[in-house]
């Protein structure tokens, strides 16, 4: 069979690379057959034809990059234990860091600062000084705020690749009509309305920010496939 069972495991690492990443599963393909060699999937394909199989290495090498894209991905019960308690400390530009999530926030703070950045895509980090006393406080320094950002948002990239991982495809990646399948509610619609702020989005915008609100960063539960709160007005 030129199908291979080996094959078929390769497209489903493709398939949760582009769950994890929020692309098209072409995209994932194209990644797979490059880190196995190939120039391109087509390329890795008519290799198959010919006879060749995809060594335990090589599914190896494919369930890797999954891992690297959503560690979390085969964890059930308490998903950031996977992590490894290391991981959620370190030290940066000399000071020391902690990290940690709450309802898919990223928190990292250190003595006197704190860094949350929240689970929507298009929310903003915010900074904040939390001992006053600190003569020298190193939140206080472009580079310093910025090495911190680029640590916290690696978190919060592990955070999105779960929720694209949970969700429907749709939910994260329109289809060519630009509908969007609600994760919650499964009801799919090219135009999305917020029930917090009255404004519209296009399905494509609503799924890049993962069912926030892109103008007011309401939460999904306020995102809905009609303005029915507006009766008659909306019509």
């Amino acid at each position: 069979m030129s199908n291979s069972d080996q094959l078929k495991e390769l497209k489903t690492a493709a398939r949760n690379i582009a769950h994890a990443k929020r692309i098209k599963h072409v995209g994932a393909l194209e990644l797979v057959a490059q880190a196995l060699g190939y120039p391109h999937w087509n390329a890795l394909a008519n290799a198959d034809k010919k006879g060749w199989r995809p060594s335990p290495e090589d599914l190896a090498t494919a369930e890797a990059l999954v891992l690297a894209e959503n560690p979390l991905i085969s964890i059930d019960t308490d998903p950031w234990s996977a992590i490894g308690a290391d991981r959620f400390e370190g030290e940066l530009q000399g000071h020391s860091y902690r990290v940690s999530t709450q309802a898919d926030d990223v928190r990292m703070w250190g003595r006197g600062w704190e860094l949350t950045l929240p689970e929507a895509p298009l929310a903003p980090p915010r900074f904040r000084v939390t001992d006053r006393r600190l003569k020298a406080n190193p939140i206080d320094g472009t580079d310093f705020r910025n090495a911190a950002l680029d640590v916290a948002s690696g978190w919060r990239k592990l955070v999105h690749a779960r929720i694209a991982s949970d969700w429907p495809r749709r939910s994260t990646v329109p289809d060519s009509a630009g509908r969007a399948e609600h994760p919650l509610g499964h009801g799919v619609s090219d135009i999305w309305f917020c029930l917090h702020c009255d404004r519209s989005s296009s399905g494509v915008e609503i799924a890049a920010n993962l069912f926030h609100c892109p103008h007011c960063l309401a939460s999904p539960l306020d995102i809905h496939a009609s303005p029915w709160w507006l009766g008659a007005a909306a019509k």
